[in-house]
């Protein structure tokens, strides 16, 4: 069926089941059924438990809209309702009189003309705004009511003396009639644009609401099509109520599908999680950088348990290679709120190391209060030793040539920013030849080896540098303060390897292994080149042979 033709058949079957059946049985009552039927417990009943329904379904509305604080057709319905809701309670426990029928023709009346309020267009309002209508609403209705049960003696006639209802209580139940009659019309020309059903079961609500207002008007209190148009007020509150019914299936549907979708999304979230945790090196400290959790990759590498690095300050695993200095930038860094960045050594627990690449975030809470800081890392230990071996010398385990090539330029132009001095020195061992042909190339390797480590534990600062630049001649660059102080320095390195005392017989006059040295210190700004620089320190290692060997040259 083309979907233009079921919507005129869904319109044409709801006005003939809200408006000409109700007419239809409104005729054939009044003409065939003149009695009365006088029950006051069971109209006390309908009232109160329709104006219950009424009270009920505003709520709901209310709340399912308020996340939004969106005002739609529905939440002017909902106003309407509530107003007739709480009339009609007061209407309901009220005994047969002016009174009675005074507060149901104002509950027709109100409803009616809030019901015309969901032409307004759908907007969004403050969070104030939107709570202020109900209560309002509530308000109104219950002063309302107080104030004509107070007050009765005041109130306009509503019947006559045959128990007919005069003009005013029909004027009052017909206007109703025509505000929800105006209401169901939005609600039809919503259905017919949005196809909503509930739309469609608003407009035969509205319609059943109309047309018990208009037939108040053939009615007298207590005659059957008096119980009529309040057994359609009952079909009307029912139309609501089954609406609910439908949207909280809806809702439930929907919840359950949500859910199992969390549940879905949970699972893969588990897995991720399971996943980061097995193979990702992270993290979290609190401001003071005392560790409050750690990932399983991370006690992996470290070879800490979980338990060991809870509740420690993060420095458990510093190695004592990494300066001082690098921290202090780190913490600088994240102090300010920005994310370091930078390679690090860690210790591991039985004394080994690994490098990371580290990333360390600071982390915020709600109010942007820093309240630790979140770190993941990755491995590059293999990174790193094949970079160490990249620039290592395999025998003495120092800096090689290769790295001196790449290093030495840097040196001179970090220290031309500051204009600061550049020490480098020569060092070449005395009359290694003869050691090799006397000692053999064995204890000559071994040799070496031990003026390496001579060399490297005379230096004393982390930028400080020593290379084997091949065969038996060594490099140092390191900082000084002053050319007395690189000279100073240089005598210190000498006398060490020296102290060593390594026997070499063919070094006349002294009997153990010594080196000679050429040092240069200059000013950045005074070295036209590396190449130049190299080669003045050359030249004094040269003049150091030349004057007797185990000397400096500067």
């Amino acid at each position: 069926m083309p979907q233009k033709r079921k919507i005129k058949i869904n319109i044409l079957l709801a006005c003939l089941l809200t408006l000409a059946l109700p007419v239809l049985l409104g005729d054939i009552l009044n003409n065939y059924f003149l009695g009365k039927y006088i029950n006051l417990p069971l109209h006390s009943a309908l009232e109160v438990s329709g104006g219950m329904i009424a009270i009920v379904i505003s709520m709901i509305f209310y709340i399912k809209y308020s996340k939004n604080h969106t005002l739609t057709s529905f939440n002017w319905s909902t106003a309407a309702l509530l107003a007739m809701g709480i009339i009609d309670i007061f209407h309901g426990i009220m005994r047969p009189g002016e009174l009675f029928v005074w507060l149901h023709s104002c509950a027709v009346f109100f409803g009616g003309v809030f019901f015309t309020s969901v032409w307004l267009k759908e907007r969004q309002v403050t969070h104030e705004l939107y709570k202020l209508i109900p209560v309002g609403v509530i308000f109104f209705s219950v002063f309302f009511s107080l104030f004509s049960i107070i007050f009765s003696g005041f109130l306009p006639p509503m019947l006559n003396s045959d128990n007919s209802f005069t003009p005013f209580a029909n004027i009052l139940n017909v206007a109703g009639g025509i505000g929800f009659f105006l209401a169901s019309v939005r609600f039809l020309l919503n259905y017919i644009n949005n196809e909503s059903m509930e739309e469609l079961l608003f407009a035969g609500h509205t319609m059943l609401f109309g047309i018990a207002g208009v037939l108040f008007v053939s009615s007298q209190l207590w005659d059957i099509q008096w119980w009529l148009w309040h057994v359609l007020r009952v079909l009307a509150y029912s139309i609501a109520l089954y609406f609910l019914y439908m949207e909280f299936k809806k809702e439930i549907k929907l919840i359950e599908k949500k859910n199992c979708q969390l549940d879905m999304a949970n699972k893969r979230i588990h897995e991720y999680l399971d996943i980061v945790d097995n193979n990702i090196i992270t993290s979290t400290t609190d401001l003071n950088a005392t560790i409050t959790n750690v990932s399983d990759a991370f006690c992996k590498i470290s070879g800490y348990g979980r338990d060991e690095l809870i509740g420690k300050n993060h420095n458990i695993i510093r190695h004592p290679d990494m300066p001082a200095k690098l921290f202090r930038k780190m913490w600088n860094t994240l102090e300010s709120g920005k994310i370091w960045e930078g390679e690090i050594k860690n210790r591991k627990k039985e004394g080994g190391y690994y490098w990371v690449h580290a990333t360390i975030s600071p982390m915020f809470n709600d109010k942007g209060e820093k309240t630790g800081y979140t770190a993941i890392r990755q491995d590059i230990t293999d990174k790193k030793l094949i970079e160490e071996i990249s620039v290592t010398d395999g025998l003495t385990k120092i800096y090689n040539r290769r790295y001196f090539n790449e290093i030495f330029p840097k040196v001179i132009k970090s220290a031309k920013r500051k204009n600061g001095l550049v020490s480098f020195i020569i060092i070449d061992v005395d009359h290694f030849k003869q050691y090799n042909d006397t000692y053999g190339h064995q204890a000559g390797d071994s040799a070496l080896i031990k003026v390496a480590n001579s060399i490297r534990t005379s230096l004393k600062r982390a930028d400080d540098y020593c290379f084997r630049l091949g065969g038996e001649e060594f490099g140092v660059i390191f900082g000084s303060d002053s050319k007395y102080d690189a000279f100073a320095f240089a005598e210190k390195i000498r006398d060490n390897i020296k102290s060593l005392k390594i026997e070499h017989n063919q070094n006349e006059g002294i009997g153990f292994i010594t080196v000679s040295m050429g040092l240069v210190c200059k000013r950045a700004n005074d070295i036209a080149s590396e190449d130049d620089l190299y080669k003045e320190a050359d030249d004094l290692l040269y003049r150091s042979k030349k004057t007797g060997r185990n000397r400096v040259s500067c």
